[in-house]
Formats: structure tokens, sequence, C-alpha cells
């Protein structure tokens, strides 16, 4: 009844057809997937000596950690579109506003601690995966009942699906890069002129739950396509005002697949195509059971031409493989070059 309500909600506040923004149980697979142990925060882990790379933006030797601070601890109403956001950013659905508003240098510190190329977004309301690096991020914020003392938890879970009626588990981020971009502005005496831009300073979206072209970490959530499906979650996320730490670093994956230019999948490249039997074998030794750790596996993009619509296909065969296998994972595409 919440879920129904809250989308209902939502397509009043965006003024669409309920059917526009609502997901029938039989059409979204995450809802066929088994509830996990509510996730919960732990002890933060310590970070050793961090090197400054401007104010807000942090290194040690294998993350990158950005500050900022909470901006809601629940809704939006209209759909929480942003985990983090530069300064002059979408503050109306961000869930955190961190302490620069420097997009180049953001992705320097990234580039220089993790090593990363730029992966392929996924355009805006198209469904698609994206397809890069995944990443580790997680929220660092200091105890209500003790100041002194910080705690810590999965980005992602800090995100709650109104469609499922649930918290995300542990997820990866994928690492996108945003984009340089040819953009036609007016010139000072008044005449188009074309420049470049580096989408991410002009956006300021760093993380996204929604698809974003732009952003430099693009969102692993099917559905990403309908930004009203996503909200705080209020039971977990720290009160507005809370500084708070992301901790970014590259991600180990229990399992990752690959899959060739045909759309085929296979345990690693070379090896037999895997049968539906095979992908739940698969599932269920990664995934069984309230395991700690993130629950998503790759699937290694072995060729950057591949067809976008071969990575929609997949995660589609294997979220009905996770759904028959009884566990809780979804795909991510790492993109190979």
């Amino acid at each position: 009844m919440r879920r129904l309500l809250l989308t209902a909600v939502c397509a009043i506040a965006v003024g669409l057809p309920l059917a526009a923004t609502s997901e029938e149980p039989a059409s979204d697979p995450l809802i066929l997937l088994p509830a996990l142990a509510k996730p919960k925060p732990t002890a933060a882990t310590a970070l050793g000596e961090l090197a400054q790379v401007a104010p807000g933006i942090a290194t040690t030797g294998d993350a990158v950690v950005l500050e900022g601070r909470i901006l809601i601890e629940s809704g939006p109403v209209d759909g929480m579109e942003v985990f983090a956001c530069l300064e002059g950013g979408k503050y109306h659905e961000s869930l955190v506003r961190l302490a620069t508003g420097n997009g180049q240098l953001v992705k320097f510190a990234v580039i220089r601690v993790l090593g990363l190329d730029d992966g392929q977004p996924a355009a805006e309301g198209s469904g698609q995966p994206a397809r890069g690096v995944p990443l580790r991020v997680v929220l660092q914020w200091p105890s209500p009942d003790d100041p002194a003392t910080w705690l810590e938890l999965d980005a992602s879970c800090l995100v709650r699906d109104r469609v499922s009626d649930r918290a995300y588990p542990p997820l990866p981020f994928i690492y996108t890069g945003s984009r340089i971009q040819a953009v036609t502005e007016t010139g000072p005496d008044g005449k188009p002129v074309k420049r470049e831009r580096f989408m991410l300073d002009s956006t300021k979206s760093v993380m996204v739950a929604f698809d974003e072209p732009d952003a430099l970490l693009a969102s692993p959530f099917p559905g990403a396509n309908l930004d009203q499906r996503f909200e705080a979650n209020s039971a977990l996320t720290p009160p507005v005002g809370t500084p708070v730490r992301l901790v970014i670093r590259r991600a180990e994956l229990p399992v990752t697949l690959t899959m060739d230019v045909a759309g085929t999948l296979r345990a690693s490249e070379g090896g037999p195509a895997l049968d539906d039997a095979a992908l739940k074998a698969v599932l269920v030794t990664a995934f069984a059971g309230e395991r700690p750790g993130l629950r998503a596996l790759g699937v290694r993009v072995t060729d950057p031409a591949t067809e976008r619509s071969h990575d929609t296909a997949a995660r589609q065969r294997l979220l009905a493989a996770a759904a028959e296998a009884g566990v809780w994972a979804v795909p991510v595409f790492v993109l190979t070059k």
C-alpha cells in the first residue's frame, strides 16, 4: 500500500498519469528477488593519512575522499535523481551536497588514484545499463550518539526503491567519467558560438540514481530511466546538515562473466556459452544467503562496439536467473578497452 501511494503521489507531482510511473509486480524484476536483511551502519574504517587535493577533495593510497553534507533525509516526492552533487547542483533532488564545485579536480583525483578510463554512459531515459568500471562508494558520518565515533554504510543502501518497496543492498556505482561535449552558447557579441565543455561542471551530478549521461558515476540500479522510483532511505539517512565523507575505491565483485559481441554470456572469454541452468548455478555459488559484500555480478563487455541492446537483454536474463535461483544480485557492465 505504501508503495502504491508513493507512486501515485509521484505521478500527481510531475503531472503524469499513474501508468507512466508505476511498475506492475509481474513486469519489474526487482520485485521477484528475495528480501534481504535490512542494511545497518557499522563503525567506520579508518582512512589513515589524507593528502589534500583541494578543499573538500582528498586521497589516500587506494581511495578518493569527498567531503559534503546531507541535503535531504526523506523523499523527495518527485524522486531522488542524484546521490551526490557539486556546489550549485540539483539540491532539490540530491542526497549529498559536496564541499567542492570543481568537477575537473574531482575527476583528476579519481583518475590519479584509481587509474580509470572513461566508460560509456547510459543515454537519459534509455533504460540501458552504463558501461564502465565498478566503484565501491561508502558514506561515512559522525554517530548522533557520539560525534567522535564515525559510522559507515555503502552509499547504495541509503537509496530506497519505491517499486520494490525496499532499500538497496550494497552495490557499486559505475565510473563513466562524464564527457566533453560541444555546446552552443551566446558570445559577447550576442552571436552563437560553439565551445567544448566538461559536462560535469555544467550538470554538477557526481553520483546518480537516475540515468544521467554526464554524471561521473552512473547508476547501478535497474529501472534507472524513471527517477520517480528513487528516494532517500529515511530509516538510515543521517539528519539534514550532517557532515559526511564519500569514500570511493575500486570494487571487488563476487563474480564476473564475459559477454561477446553477439551478446553471449560465458564464464570466461573463449569458454562455453552459459545456459540458464549454468547461470543459476553461478549465481547461487556467488550470492546465496546473507553473504557480506556487493550484490552485483560483473559482465565484462569484450568489444566496446557491442550493441547496447545486448546489455539490456543480458540484464533481463540475469535478473530472471537470479529470481529463479532465489538470490539477490544485479548485473553491472564492465567495459574492457
